[in-house]
């Protein structure tokens, strides 16, 4: 399960609705607690992919690796990945299946037509090696 306050959510839409036509993504930042990921802030990263940014993304490793230290200096830890699909559900494709690790909440916000309409949340499963709906509350 992920809990996100309700200022990080309208932040994230924000930042994924300025990136649009491209999928926007960033990190999540929080801390663990008996097995609920917490999300106390985000950070926008840049869309590394050098493709068709419209229908992938990729965070840089050694991006991650940097942010990774930062928040782990300050007691917090990655607890998951957001990103945009442009003009598309919020569903996991087959590349965000590929890209995805364990541990990881990924939050997937469908933009359509510069405005965010539905937001999920997936986890991997370490079994079958797929993205199954991750339980996400909205905190006011």
């Amino acid at each position: 399960m992920i809990r996100i306050p309700r200022r990080v959510v309208d932040e994230i839409s924000s930042d994924v609705v300025k990136r649009y036509p491209e999928e926007a993504c960033g990190l999540l930042i929080g801390r663990l607690e008996s097995g609920v990921r917490l999300v106390s802030r985000y950070t926008p990263v840049k869309n590394s992919y050098l493709g068709e940014r419209n229908r992938r993304y990729l965070i840089d490793p050694m991006e991650y690796m940097r942010i990774d230290d930062e928040v782990s200096s300050r007691g917090e830890m990655i607890v998951g990945v957001y990103h945009s699909h442009p003009d598309a559900p919020a569903l996991p494709s087959s590349f965000d299946n590929q890209q995805a690790v364990p541990f990881l909440s990924y939050v997937i916000l469908s933009v359509l037509r510069g405005r965010v309409v539905e937001i999920s949340a997936w986890l991997l499963d370490e079994v079958s090696w797929k993205l199954e709906r991750d339980k996400m509350e909205i905190l006011d």
